[in-house]
């Protein structure tokens, strides 16, 4: 006899509590009085976590959803791990809830009696992970849901170095977030109007792209002038920064899609504002095949991801995050002796780029996915040592001001990239296929299966188990792996993380892991073939074999 599912009604005490809000709206009263039982379930089962990059979700009522009460609930815990007198900069972007997220972080944060730095504009993640380094502040907030939906917004926290806060820091900050006896009672200030609250923006934006131009590797001013490009911030908060740097560098003919660059948190047009996606190019492509231009570009809401294509034969190709990273790894390792310097990247990232630099004398490290990992170790080098930092999610560091992914830099190096290889008669596309000839021919791609709340998550623990006792039989395809990595036991004495990572001999590999920020299992591909031919036939056998294990699970 099949059992009733039964659900777990401790999420009502705390949705009775947030009914009984004083200074909830009548909009607010009525969204809560009108929830289902398993609205009311999703909503609060649970306190929204933080990631691999902060707080993230969807925003709503309740305490697993982004509001202003867990928005303040989060910055009581960091003020909590950080103390009183320490300085914060807060920085937010263009989401449609962010710049009031940023204003009741400030609040918090200020009647705990730290001195906060707010931005009085949208601004990118670089630009924030830059101010804490150059106004020596002791942590950053940054307001953003990165390249999700409209749907979602978070809260992301950095450290004094201007990298991500690691996992001991946010957990600490969570397990203060549990411990607050009621915490929809949050002390903050009424105002921004306060002594302990700055506001900040025109000369240190200035310092930041001048930083990104300095860290220019192509001396060569005719090739940049000589380069046109199409670029889309999709509404987004890179767009003044990404300009204001190409032009400091020599970049003349910039197009900017303007259908795209007013700042709009509902991101009108776009299922998703996601550069890794080429649906967000559409528009550009059209203006790339009208402008003759030679690269298109686009940035995320938070400017942190990048994305960019060319048209060849009248045909637009977008590369991949890892294409990209092999690209520009090819090309800055170009550009004078490697030897002695470290390029840093993570485990689930492609291996062309890591071939390239090593075969040139540069050493590679690998670490956990998240660029606060990968900062890391750049936090022990010195300036001459660095030579390049990116994960397969569009994700790239190239100079050593600041501590985080970095679109408004990576756009310079993948224009400057462009400009060289157009002197030499190629298109990034040619540089690409000439890669593949010398290092061999690989496919990197990443799938995501989405399961959505406490189910979901059951779901994900359940395929995680399973895939470890297979040993590997779901990717038949490649073969029998030769190793298996589980970085949950702890591997070359990195944190211990849930990803698996199973080697094949042919020098493919396949690795999975559950989201830390979203409701998604991941599923990485390395993939390593002769020819285009068999790397693509080998791809597609392991897809479907992915797929007919997923089939048993609820998704």
């Amino acid at each position: 006899m099949k059992k009733k599912h039964r659900i777990d009604h401790r999420f009502k005490t705390e949705y009775e509590k947030w009914c009984l809000l004083p200074d909830l709206t009548e909009e607010e009263r009525k969204l809560l009085v009108s929830m289902t039982e398993e609205e009311q379930q999703e909503c609060f089962y649970r306190q929204v976590p933080f990631g691999t990059a902060g707080m993230r979700g969807k925003v709503g009522l309740g305490s697993n959803r982004i509001n202003r009460y867990t928005i303040r609930l989060a910055a009581w815990g960091m003020a909590q791990i950080l103390g009183a007198g320490k300085k914060v900069a807060i920085a937010y972007d263009t989401r449609l809830d962010s710049k009031n997220f940023a204003e009741e972080a400030a609040k918090v944060l200020a009647e705990a009696g730290l001195k906060v730095l707010i931005f009085d504009r949208y601004s990118p993640v670089p630009l924030l992970s830059y101010t804490v380094r150059e106004l020596h502040c002791d942590g950053g907030i940054v307001i953003t849901a990165s390249h999700n939906t409209k749907a979602y917004n978070g809260f992301k926290t950095y450290e004094a170095s201007g990298a991500q806060m690691g996992p001991n820091k946010t957990e600490e900050i969570f397990r203060w977030m549990l411990k607050k006896a009621d915490p929809l009672d949050v002390p903050h200030c009424d105002d921004l109007a306060q002594e302990n609250i700055e506001w900040i923006g025109e000369e240190i934006a200035e310092k930041f792209t001048s930083a990104a131009a300095d860290c220019s590797k192509l001396n060569n001013s005719s090739a940049k002038k000589d380069l046109s490009v199409v670029y889309t911030p999709l509404f987004g908060s890179g767009r003044d920064f990404v300009l204001d740097a190409l032009e400091k560098d020599g970049f003349s003919q910039v197009h900017l899609v303007k259908k795209q660059a007013r700042f709009d948190g509902k991101f009108p047009g776009l299922r998703k504002p996601n550069p890794e996606e080429p649906e967000v190019f559409r528009i550009a492509e059209r203006e790339a095949l009208r402008e003759h231009a030679d690269l298109m570009i686009a940035t995320d809401p938070d400017s942190d991801r990048i994305g960019a294509g060319v048209i060849q034969d009248s045909k637009a190709f977008f590369f991949t995050g890892n294409q990209i990273g092999a690209l520009l790894a090819d090309f800055l390792s170009r550009q004078g002796s490697v030897k002695g310097k470290i390029m840093v990247t993570t485990v689930v990232t492609g291996d062309l780029g890591s071939r390239i630099v090593t075969s040139r004398g540069a050493t590679v490290i690998h670490t956990l996915t998240g660029s606060k990992f990968v900062c890391e170790e750049m936090n022990h080098m010195e300036a001459g040592e660095f030579l390049l930092g990116y994960e397969e999610s569009h994700g790239y560091i190239g100079g050593m001001h600041i501590r985080d992914k970095d679109g408004v830099l990576a756009a310079m190096l993948i224009c400057e990239t462009a400009a060289w290889h157009k002197t030499q008669g190629r298109t990034l596309l040619d540089a690409l296929e000439d890669l593949y000839q010398e290092y061999g021919y690989y496919i990197d791609e990443q799938d995501s299966f989405v399961f959505e709340g406490a189910k979901g998550a059951k779901e994900m623990q359940k395929i995680m188990a399973r895939l470890r006792s297979r040993r590997g039989s779901v990717f038949a395809p490649l073969g029998k792996p030769d190793k298996i990595l589980d970085y949950e036991k702890g591997v070359d004495e990195l944190p211990r993380t849930n990803v698996l990572k199973f080697f094949f001999p042919n020098g493919s590999w396949v690795a999975v892991r559950p989201s830390g920020t979203e409701p998604k299992i991941k599923f990485y591909y390395c993939i390593r073939g002769k020819d285009q031919r068999q790397a693509q036939d080998l791809y597609e056998a392991v897809q479907t074999s992915v797929e007919e294990f997923l089939r048993t699970f609820k998704f």
